[in-house]
């Protein structure tokens, strides 16, 4: 794609970033169910922290009811986020649902391509078509897939330019999607130097101190009864398997036991951050061990959807060089219709759910296969080029 078309491509999403705030805050002009995305779920949140009543997004019969009476919808989803994500909510709350939304998704969208710009422009025009799908259901749900990205992206610029302080410090924001940071949180161990391990704990704990004196140390435990009630729901089949992308969706969707999928998840998790912390040991480039590191988070929680996936572009980014000299043709191919698989098969099962009947429940989790392969052909690739290197 010439940069062009990949500009025009943005601009279509701003376009699309538009249109979906008008469809959150005006769900009756769409004919839509009133929670017809991810982030009014967001927002309520925000607004439960407003009125000082945050414990109850964590107690899942209590912000049922909050959900049903705010928005008269049947549809209801668990809050498992850390609490220090609920501080920067309690901001977007303040506006209505359709410009929270916009003023959200459309920051995180900005922060996504201006880091992603900066970590290679080259890179960024090849990556961004293969996880376009990715992207889409991030506008469409109002998710923070943007968000993680983005900085994960600005964590590795500043990373390869030895600004470990400031690494430091955007490392420690990410720990509110602490599944997908900790492979790069064992990277900074391993490679990152004390500045910035220290300033990545020095975040953490600030972001913490400010969670509890905002909300009080109950909120701990109810966090954690929250992770507990998700889990009940997770092994009991209640989630929609075929919009999720790990091993545990994968197998479990074919008819393994949860208790056998979990199982093959722990050791596929287990496997990928062995590899990053091998090659961190044995002196890999940091490019290349920062890509194991995001590639290894999007494996270790059973519990992962598709706009996750916007991680893989800052990851192929980094590893762009490799894969463009390691690969041949035929296996690039099979890179690219991996990643269109893993980022792609939720947002056609969301598109077509009433098409397919059951909306998505009862479907192979077929996006965990793609991120399968992905991950393996991008270890092929850095393996050769550190090989030859």
């Amino acid at each position: 794609m010439s940069q062009r078309s990949l500009f025009m491509v943005l601009g279509l999403l701003v376009a699309l970033i538009g249109l979906t705030a008008l469809r959150i805050g005006l769900p009756e002009l769409f004919g839509v169910d009133e929670v017809s995305a991810d982030y009014m779920i967001f927002h309520q949140v925000g607004e439960l922290a407003n009125l000082g009543r945050i414990a109850e997004a964590y107690d899942a019969p209590a912000f049922m009811g909050y959900q049903a009476s705010r928005t008269d919808s049947a549809v209801f989803m668990t809050w498992t986020y850390p609490p220090h994500f609920n501080l920067p909510l309690q901001g977007f709350a303040l506006f209505g649902v359709g410009w929270g939304y916009l003023l959200f998704t459309g920051s995180s969208f900005a922060l996504f391509v201006w880091s992603m710009m900066r970590l290679s422009q080259d890179a960024t025009t090849w990556v961004l078509p293969l996880v376009l799908p990715a992207l889409v259901i991030n506008l469409l749900t109002g998710q923070n897939g943007f968000l993680t990205a983005g900085l994960m992206a600005l964590f590795a610029r500043l990373s390869l330019t030895e600004q470990r302080g400031k690494a430091g410090f955007v490392l420690g924001l990410l720990t509110y999607k602490p599944h997908l940071g900790l492979g790069l949180g064992l990277a900074a161990l391993l490679r990152g130097g004390w500045r910035m391990v220290a300033m990545a704990t020095l975040t953490l704990l600030v972001l913490l101190l400010l969670a509890t004196f905002l909300y009080g140390s109950g909120i701990w435990s109810a966090f954690r009864n929250s992770v507990s009630t998700s889990g009940t729901i997770l092994e009991a089949g209640e989630y929609k398997l075929a919009r999720m992308i790990t091993p545990f969706a994968l197998f479990s969707s074919v008819g393994l036991a949860p208790s056998l999928a979990i199982l093959f998840h722990g050791g596929f998790a287990l496997l990928g951050l062995l590899t990053l912390a091998w090659a961190a040991l044995k002196g890999w480039q940091l490019r290349h061990v920062i890509v194991l590191a995001i590639l290894s988070g999007t494996t270790l929680s059973p519990y992962a959807y598709d706009y996750d996936l916007c991680v893989l572009a800052p990851a192929l980014a980094l590893a762009y060089q490799a894969i463009k000299t390691e690969l041949t043709v035929t296996l690039r191919a099979v890179l690219a219709a991996s990643l269109l698989l893993a980022t792609g098969y939720g947002l056609t099962t969301a598109l077509f759910a009433g098409a397919l009947g059951d909306a998505g429940f009862g479907l192979p989790a077929l996006a965990g296969l793609g991120l399968i392969l992905t991950i393996g052909l991008t270890f092929d690739a850095i393996r050769r080029f550190e090989a030859n290197a």
